[in-house]
């Protein structure tokens, strides 16, 4: 029997000899095809841009031969990375509009921006690469806590105004806290306030709201540590209400109505442990006026009196009783009152707003927690506020550090109130557009001022909400009259509802 596969292989010959032999009559036109060009003409050198600002390139492009509609676009950012490295290198795509106009949230550092074209209808690529690098944006500035819902973020503002500092220019960076982090912080928002010590690496930042805490970083605000990992113990309440670093150089959290402090500049110790013992619900008010012997002073609200750390690992205890033979204005341990706020005012003392808990008595106690002894001596003056205009619809409270001078102020109008003269109180500012109502007022006190201290209680910030956004009014202070400027240096519109403003110092020395 003959294999087929004889046959086969003859058919196969036979059509491939064929082939060979016709002539190709085609008719071809052959053509060179351009390929589009990235013109980094004028914005080809080095970027170098603050983290949270927008990154902005332009470049323009050539398509001799092409139709730049057909393009599409993608940019990448990626690590620049000397030498070899173990593990894979993230690149991520950051937009696919041909302009790159983006807030760059990576960490400090040198990275490498890369332009992808590609021509839609053959798949033709071409690249370019740019160099970025990333560096510190929040050094000098203001911070501001605002909420929209159940969430908080933090906007960073800088004005000439408040950092008159060769080099600072003016900013507004949005919404860093979530940029940073990837979220917003859930909970209502409380606090915020800056922990930094010049010529030591302790420069932090602290935010709580009424479910976490988080500590970030002074120099790009990246997230250090936050919730449980603050505390020693697992078991800590999660309820933070405020926090200081104060001027005896403790950092001090009332945290669930209990008091939990710690001194050190090193962040891998700077963990709160158990609360300082005893029978004792605070206030949320802490102020910085206190010295290191005091640890911190605080208001028991349960009992109604001024309260104190015997050490930093000691239970608390009252302030010793008046002097024998003197007339106190008050008592330090038995005031009796609900607080309505606490900061520290002229002299460096220690200015205490109340409300009589029956009645609608108002006071200002006045006391120097500032001294090294507890000598029953403390308590300075107590000035009665209670026949002041509006003083029982006040909700905020301010003291200045420059003279004989506080604010308070109701929903719409701010007060200046002379307490060491006439004990009046007049108004300051009223210029709100109809439908605002005031969330946040502070004093601009930079801490450290170093660099700042021309402009050091000069300057303050009112937050308001008009039940769509909120706004940030910079206005002009005289800290020793009171007066304000009728018309605001700057305003900033668009945010949540704003719960706290904190300054925000740079300070001396490396960190």
């Amino acid at each position: 029997m003959q294999s087929p596969f004889r046959y086969i292989l003859t058919a196969l010959a036979a059509l491939t000899l064929g082939s060979s032999c016709k002539k190709d009559l085609g008719n071809y036109d052959y053509k060179t095809v351009g390929m589009p060009v990235i013109d980094t003409s004028g914005i080809g050198n080095p970027y170098y841009i603050e983290r949270y600002s927008n990154l902005q390139i332009d470049p323009a492009i050539r398509y001799d031969g092409g139709d730049t509609k057909a393009l599409k676009y993608q940019w990448l950012l990626y690590p620049y990375v000397v030498g070899s490295v173990s593990t894979p290198i993230e690149v991520k795509t950051i937009s696919t509009q041909k302009t790159l106009d983006i807030p760059v949230i990576e960490k400090v550092g040198e990275y490498r921006v890369e332009m992808i074209a590609t021509d839609t209808t053959n798949q033709l690529k071409v690249n370019m690469v740019f160099t970025v690098v990333v560096s510190v944006g929040i050094e000098y500035g203001v911070l501001v806590l605002h909420s929209q819902a159940d969430s908080a973020d933090v906007d960073f503002i800088t004005t000439a105004n408040a950092v008159p500092v060769a080099g600072i220019t003016p900013k507004w960076l949005k919404n860093i806290y979530s940029s940073s982090t990837g979220s917003r912080m859930s909970g209502t928002p409380r606090f915020i306030g800056q922990e930094r010590r010049s010529n030591t690496i302790q420069n932090w930042l602290m935010i709580g709201s009424s479910e976490h805490i988080a500590r970030m970083n002074g120099t790009d605000f990246s997230l250090i540590r936050e919730d449980r990992s603050m505390f020693r113990r697992a078991d800590a309440v999660m309820d933070p209400q405020t926090f200081m670093l104060m001027g005896s150089g403790y950092s001090a959290l009332i945290n669930n109505k209990k008091l939990h402090v710690y001194t050190t500049t090193y962040e891998v110790d700077a963990l709160f442990s158990a609360p300082v013992p005893g029978d004792y619900e605070l206030a949320p008010y802490l102020a910085y006026g206190t010295s290191s012997s005091f640890v911190a002073a605080v208001y028991d609200q349960k009992y109604g009196k001024f309260i104190r750390p015997a050490s930093i690992t000691g239970s608390m205890i009252d302030f010793q009783a008046p002097a024998a033979g003197t007339t106190p204005a008050f008592d330090l341990r038995n005031i009796g009152k609900d607080m309505l706020y606490m900061d520290r005012g002229f002299t460096s003392y220690t200015h205490a707003f109340f409300k009589d808990r029956t009645g609608s008595g108002h006071w200002l106690y006045i006391a120097n927690f500032n001294t090294f002894t507890d000598d029953g001596r403390l308590a300075i003056s107590a000035k009665d506020m209670s026949t002041l205009p509006e003083i029982a619809s006040a909700k905020f409270f301010q003291s200045s550090e420059l003279g004989y001078m506080d604010l308070y102020a109701t929903d719409r109008t701010i007060y200046a109130y002379d307490y060491q003269g006439t004990n009046t109180a007049s108004v300051a500012f009223n210029g709100f557009p109809a439908g605002e109502t005031i969330t946040c007022m502070k004093i601009y006190k930079p801490r450290p001022n170093f660099n700042l201290s021309a402009v050091d209680g000069t300057i303050l910030y009112v937050g308001t909400w008009n039940g769509t956004q909120g706004k940030v009014y910079e206005l002009s202070l005289n800290g020793i009259s009171g007066a304000i400027g009728a018309t605001p240096l700057n305003v900033f519109e668009g945010l949540g509802r704003i719960t706290d403003i904190s300054a925000k110092a740079r300070g001396a020395g490396t960190y």
